[in-house]
């Protein structure tokens, strides 16, 4: 639950955590054009809709 959590905050862009974890990986890595702001948000979107459906799931069934 905790992991749906911290990318849910970093689809809605809390505290522009998109844009620091695309300088971080351009400055590294050099992942400058493939990996965009809106392609972190989304990435963690699904990554947190999984998450959060999995645990919903687990928790529904007996």
């Amino acid at each position: 639950m905790a992991f749906g959590a911290a990318t849910l905050m970093v689809a809605f862009n809390y505290r522009d955590v998109a844009w620091r974890i695309h300088g971080f990986m351009a400055n590294t890595v050099g992942a400058n054009g493939l990996l965009t702001p809106a392609m972190v948000r989304f990435t963690c979107g699904v990554l947190a809709i999984a998450s959060i459906v999995s645990v919903v799931v687990g928790l529904a069934r007996p």
